[in-house]
């Protein structure tokens, strides 16, 4: 599919164009009447995030930071003349509360800016249908693609898989014939993750070692051990961020120096003040589908700006949970300003086939939401950790494709 060229907006100016071109007026026509979520003043939109649950950290810095960007969109006039209001429920990353959650919010909002989480999407897919409601989501799976009411932003779990082996080749950590050890998470995140790691390796001629692993697990000391003993001269690893650091620790103890390639959650702001700090200064990379907060662009210091108006010295725990929160909000009004006329369900799943192609600068690729079979992008930024920048993460590449990214046939649905 070809991909026209970005338009680029800083956030200021993002805002502007939305509020015009959104219709600046209230719209009047009667497709609105009775339309879930809004009113003559106000858009609702759901979210259904984990506030208490093992992503709690990453679900409360969403939260914040589209907040941040449904304030900046309601200051410049809203989006078809109405002010964007989030209605926020706590799943705590547990389905059936994710299901209880969905259906007391539906009836309230037009779409959901946020479902957190591949497990909770697939539990309310069925649901999501049935509603013929768009639903913005804070996974990576594939197999949520080749679904109009899903949106997916940015590279799928397989693509940021491939992309990452192919850039540890590209920088002389791995060789062909050499073994990577890949500690995946059991479900939808390390399963696909895996198939990416799978087709990159041998096309790479590499020798894949697999292990896996549940979010609850503490200790991965025979998983690194197993990755010792298969040779592996490079890890790359789906987790949470605690087990980041035990499996950065866990190498060091085990005496593996080999480089660690991390997927889009497998970092905290907070590690750098672990013991794992050391380990992970001198190992860890993380690829990611979305931008840095330590970006130099207007954008994104101005986003950094008001997390730091708010909180302070204190850092966010993901500064990649505030940038694709805060670039999915305001992709969300782009959407909206192209339905003003028809704000309804129907009318929001026709708007976001019209978004071809969108970004913020330094906060992610160019998007491209016209075919719910296709990953909105396929490039993928490497980041390393480091202390003297904002949210502990510097840029080490920009957002590329890998050629093996081009040729990989991505399985949706």
């Amino acid at each position: 599919m070809n991909r026209s060229r970005p338009r680029v907006f800083a956030a200021a100016a993002l805002v502007a164009a939305i509020s015009v071109t959104g219709c600046s007026t209230k719209a009047t026509s009667s497709a609105n009447a009775g339309a879930p979520g809004v009113s003559d003043s106000t858009i609702k939109l759901g979210m259904l995030v984990d506030l208490s649950g093992a992503f709690a950290t990453s679900g409360k810095t969403s939260n914040t930071a589209s907040q941040f960007a449904v304030d900046e969109i309601n200051a410049a006039g809203g989006v078809c003349g109405r002010k964007i209001e989030l209605v926020v429920r706590d799943h705590g990353y547990d389905v059936q509360k994710a299901v209880t959650a969905y259906d007391e919010v539906a009836p309230q909002v037009l779409g959901f800016l946020n479902v957190y989480g591949s497990a909770i999407t697939s539990a309310l897919r069925d649901k999501i249908s049935s509603n013929d409601v768009l639903v913005g989501l804070t996974a990576f799976a594939p197999t949520l693609l080749g679904d109009p009411h899903l949106l997916v932003v940015g590279a799928t779990y397989d693509i940021q898989a491939i992309n990452s082996v192919d850039w540890m080749v590209r920088e002389g950590m791995l060789k062909k014939g050499d073994t990577l050890g890949h500690i995946y998470l059991q479900g939808e995140i390390g399963e696909n993750s895996l198939k990416g790691s799978t087709f990159a390796t041998e096309k790479l001629g590499l020798k894949l070692a697999g292990q896996q692993i549940k979010p609850t697990d503490a200790d991965l000391t025979s998983q690194v051990n197993a990755m010792k003993a298969a040779g592996a001269k490079a890890i790359l690893l789906d987790s949470t961020a605690k087990q980041t650091a035990a499996v950065a620790s866990a190498a060091q103890a085990a005496g593996l120096d080999v480089p660690i390639m991390g997927t889009v959650a497998t970092f905290s702001t907070s590690l750098l003040s672990t013991a794992a700090a050391p380990a992970l200064i001198k190992r860890y990379h993380r690829v990611s589908g979305v931008g840095l907060l330590s970006a130099d662009t207007p954008a994104v210091k101005a986003l950094a700006d008001k997390w730091k108006a708010k909180f302070g010295a204190q850092q966010p725990e993901s500064g990649g949970a505030v940038v694709l929160a805060y670039l999915s909000t305001h992709l969300w009004a782009k959407i909206i300003s192209g339905t003003c006329g028809d704000l309804t369900r129907k009318g929001l799943l026709a708007a976001r086939a019209k978004v071809t192609s969108f970004s913020i600068d330094g906060l992610g690729p160019a998007l491209d939401l016209s075919d719910p079979a296709q990953p909105t992008s396929r490039a993928s930024q490497i980041h390393r950790p480091d202390k003297g920048v904002y949210a502990g993460m510097k840029l080490v590449e920009d957002f590329k494709v890998s050629d093996l990214a081009k040729e990989y046939q991505v399985k949706a649905g």
